[in-house]
């Protein structure tokens, strides 16, 4: 079955992304997204890259991104909402100034 979205890589992408493997200083998630897009543009199904790398991530998502975005765009992490904080940047600063070090119990490590 022909995929809506067809992985194409150029030399100099190709390039960039075992590069970025072989370096090592990537994120284990940036260097997953590598694995799923090398072996996409090799033309191996979802299924196989599934199995392949041990994961159940629709591998269709990807594809879809590079397709729609760039490569950059689609080896970055996107920003997750994640649970939001309970103290505004005021009363964080409020706090703070309300107890200024000379009054914090941790001053008895400079009168040693």
């Amino acid at each position: 079955m022909r995929k809506k979205y067809q992985i194409n890589l150029n030399e100099s992408q190709r390039q960039e992304l075992i590069n970025l493997v072989k370096n090592g200083s990537a994120k284990a998630r940036e260097i997953r997204r590598v694995h799923r897009l090398l072996m996409a543009a090799d033309g191996k199904t979802d299924q196989t890259i599934a199995e392949t790398l041990q994961i159940s991530v629709a591998i269709e998502r990807t594809r879809k991104q590079l397709c729609c975005e760039n490569l950059a765009a689609t080896l970055k992490e996107k920003e997750r909402p994640g649970k939001p904080r309970k103290l505004t940047n005021f009363a964080v600063s409020e706090r703070i100034g309300r107890y200024p070090l000379s009054r914090c119990s941790c001053n008895f490590i400079g009168n040693g």
